[in-house]
């Protein structure tokens, strides 16, 4: 079993995780962007502010849409969709998750559509996205991306990307699909 980020020591200063819950509504999307660009901020990773953005703005929007939205109307009003960050050495991983088991797929563009590029935005953007497993409790869709070294970091940190198309077992997440490396 393999993890998503390297085993070895780690700082303090290089690790960090926050989640928060966002109303399946239209204002999820714009408090997640808010969310995001503070807390890159406060981690002081400003330069991946606009690209995370617009990764997060993806993820949710595809988890209110095939997520949120595909869910029976029994689910009721009061769905949420969590939005989690981890950062740890030289990357940050942003996942959404909610509450339905349909997997992420990518769709041929119609370059004439308004919609239908959301998982494209985050293959261009992210160095690998995927999904966990879906379950009882629906899944996460996440997108990871390289930051800058903390000082004294060195690059030989960042994790290994690996390139597959069938589960990735990852520990303390379940399996995950990963979608592309580079």
């Amino acid at each position: 079993m393999r993890d998503a980020f390297r085993h070895e020591e780690t700082d303090a200063a290089s690790v960090g995780f926050t989640a928060c819950a966002l109303p399946a509504g239209g204002q999820a999307v714009g408090e997640g962007r808010r969310f995001t660009g503070s807390l890159l901020h406060d981690w002081s990773l400003s330069p991946l502010v606009d690209n995370a953005a617009l990764i997060v703005s993806e993820l949710l929007s595809n988890a209110l849409r095939y997520g949120i939205g595909a869910l029976p109307a029994w689910s009721g009003p009061g769905q949420a969709v969590w939005l989690g960050m981890l950062r740890r050495r030289g990357t940050v991983l942003f996942a959404v998750c909610d509450p339905s088991t349909a997997v992420p797929r990518i769709k041929e563009p119609d370059f004439l559509a308004q919609s239908g590029r959301g998982l494209h935005i985050i293959d261009c953007l992210s160095e690998t996205w995927g999904w966990t497993t879906p379950d009882g409790d629906g899944k996460a869709v996440w997108a990871a991306v390289s930051c800058p070294s903390a000082p004294g970091v060195p690059d030989s940190s960042r994790p290994v990307a690996r390139a597959v198309a069938e589960p990735w077992p990852v520990s303390a997440v379940g399996s995950v699909a990963v979608r592309r490396t580079v």
